[in-house]
């Protein structure tokens, strides 16, 4: 899955969660979650190179949307 899917792919889990409210609310809560998956890598749980640079990537992609 591409960045700018997977991106998409947790807007719209977010956004139907939050479908009363506004899409940008469901844009914040995605990127809190891209953001403690790039911080995983501060507290060693792992992440690779290639995988890091996949979320900022994501991240990128989320905040186009």
């Amino acid at each position: 899955m591409t960045p700018k899917e997977k991106a998409k792919e947790l807007f719209l889990k977010d956004f139907n969660l939050w479908i009363f409210a506004n899409s940008n609310m469901a844009k914040q809560s995605a990127l809190i979650a891209v953001d403690e998956i790039i911080n995983c890598n501060k507290n060693k749980l792992g992440l690779t190179k290639f995988s890091k640079e996949y979320w900022i990537e994501v991240k990128q992609e989320i905040e186009k949307l």
